[in-house]
Parts: C-alpha cells; structure tokens; sequence
C-alpha cells in the first residue's frame, strides 16, 4: 500500500512511497527525496547516459556485428526501447584471516627393476595447505530487493570492468535533472543494511573461492571490516525489445558506454543445425563408449561413457527446445 504523505523537496509533488523506501524519485522532476534510514545525500552518486537515440544506434551497430543478427538485419523491427537507473551499493572491505583445506591430488612414481623395466605408478593423496588471506574487495550489490531481471548480473560485472565517471548527485543543477528524462528506481536499503551485507558478501566471496579449487576446507576464520568508501551509485541500464517473425527478443545495453551486456536472440537455422549436431554427437559417444565397454569387459569406460554422452545430448537438446539463445557481452 502506498503512502501519499510526501511531497517533493524540489518541486512539492506528491511522492508514491512504501514502507521500504528510502530515496523516492519525483516521477515530475526526478529529483531524489530522502526518506527513511541511514542514509548521506552526499554520498549518492550517478554514472551519465546515453539517450535513446545514441543507443538505438548502439543496437544497429551490434546487429552488424553479430554472426546471427546481420543475416536477419532486414527482418528485425525495434518495438520498444526502455531506460532506467538502478540504484546499486559500492564499498571496499577489507578481509583477513587463516584458511585451511585439503586438496585431493594424483602422485605418480617411476619404479626401476633388477631387469631395467620401468613402471609408473599413480595413487591420490590428501595434500594440506595453509593460507593467510589480506586483501581488500571492491564489491557493488543492489540497493533494492526485487532485482530478479534479465542483464542485472551482466551490468555489474561490466561496471567494475569499465570503472565509468560518476558525478554527486548533489552536484547536478535543475536542467541536468531535465535532461536525464530517464527512470529512476526507488532505493529500499539504507547505507548501514548495505554495510552488513557487503561484509557477508565479503566473507562468501573468500569462502566461494576455497571451495572451488579444495576439497575440503579444514579451518576457516577470515573477518571482514566494516566497509569504507561506501557509496551509492545510480547505473543507467537500457533495455531494446524487438521483434523477428512471430517472437519478442531482447538486448540489454549499458547506459554509459552502449556496450551490449546481455540478449536474446532468435536461433537461426545454422546455428539450430550445429546444436542438434550436437545432441547426435553425445548419443553417438554414449553409444560407442557403451559398445566399447561391453567389448573390453570394462563397464566402467561403458558408464562413463554414457554419462558424457547424455550431458551432450541433453545441454544441446535444451538449446534447440529453447527455440532461442543467450549472448552475454557485445
């Protein structure tokens, strides 16, 4: 339920604002109002963007680019092109502590008898390692709860690559405001809810890491600091709908630099080939391996084999099913 309670600082509209707003966004002005929670106007930052045009050219630029897209160019019509700002949490926290794991690795030694034949022998040992761990994580995470859309990830990830200017919102006059005429989405969480989960997250992103390359983490005490250089950081995300045939797709666009973070794209016939090329190919290793198996007495080649060959079989049989594919950076 809404609350109309608020007006606008800048201009005295009235503000939609819910129980978790923090920054309401004037929907007749765009000036951001503070709300509730912990929260410094002078730390909300904003990253500049390109208009609609510029990135309707971006679009047209990638088509060309793209293997697929260009030989449909004729046949792709825009329907829509949407922008907004997202609200997103920056901080560097600082982790330190004692990691300890085990780590399963083969060790292989040559044998020499009386006769001077040689014999290599393989078993698996437990290796145990030892790591102190200092280092200081840039981390970026939204400001809002309901995230969940398609480009979200991709937009993150292409922000901390690109590191693009960003100017204090404080720092922008009236007419700067006009001219955005994007957009921008209520924040939900305050600098101190964001400060607590950049600390979790910073303790996950050690934890992650170990886990991949061990196998069993022994011992594991790494603190994180509370967050300095916390800030919140709008990022302008544009997403161009457009149509091909009887079907919606998709392309989403960093606002900063018109770089194409992510997109659906119709499946066109060649490529339809190639992954039903590649379900034959997984039937037929299984088949072989199988065949092979049997022929040795080794059912273990046998049920390797099929284990691979279904994998194949059933990642490329989604892709045809899909009717669509996914690509991810320009």
């Amino acid at each position: 339920m809404f609350m109309e309670a608020y007006k606008c600082e800048r201009c005295g509209a009235p503000l939609e604002v819910t129980p978790e707003t923090i920054v309401a966004v004037c929907p007749y002005c765009g000036f951001p109002n503070h709300i509730t929670g912990n929260l410094r106007t002078e730390n909300m930052f904003l990253v500049p963007s390109m208009n609609k045009n510029q990135i309707a050219e971006a679009f047209w630029r990638t088509v060309e680019k793209d293997f697929d897209l260009k030989r449909i160019k004729d046949s792709i019509q825009v329907v829509e092109i949407e922008g907004h700002y997202a609200p997103y949490w920056v901080g560097n926290v600082h982790v330190e502590g004692d990691v300890e794991y085990t780590v399963l690795e083969e060790e292989c030694h040559t044998y020499t008898d009386s006769d001077g034949n040689t014999e290599t022998r393989c078993h698996t040992v437990e290796k145990h390692y030892h790591d102190y761990v200092d280092e200081t994580l840039h981390l970026i995470g939204p400001a809002r709860r309901q995230v969940a859309s398609f480009g979200v990830d991709d937009i993150i990830k292409h922000y901390s690559r690109t590191n693009p200017e960003e100017k204090r919102l404080l720092d922008l006059d009236e007419g700067q405001w006009e001219r955005l005429k994007l957009e921008i989405l209520n924040t939900e969480m305050d600098e101190e809810q964001a400060k607590l989960m950049m600390r979790e997250d910073a303790i996950d992103v050690i934890r992650n890491r170990y886990s991949s390359k061990a196998d069993k983490i022994d011992w594991f005490d790494v603190k994180a600091e509370e967050p300095k250089y916390t800030r919140l950081v709008l990022l302008p995300m544009w997403t161009v709908y457009y149509k091909f045939e009887n079907s919606i797709y998709h392309s989403v666009f960093a606002g900063w630099d018109g770089k194409r973070v992510a997109s659906t794209e119709p499946m066109s016939t060649l490529r339809r080939a190639e992954y039903l090329g590649g379900v034959v190919l997984g039937l037929l290793i299984g088949a072989f391996g199988v065949a092979y198996g049997a022929g040795v007495n080794d059912l273990g080649i046998g049920a390797f084999s099929l284990g691979i060959g279904s994998v194949l079989s059933g990642y490329f049989g989604l892709r045809v099913l899909e009717g669509q594919r996914i690509e991810r950076g320009g």
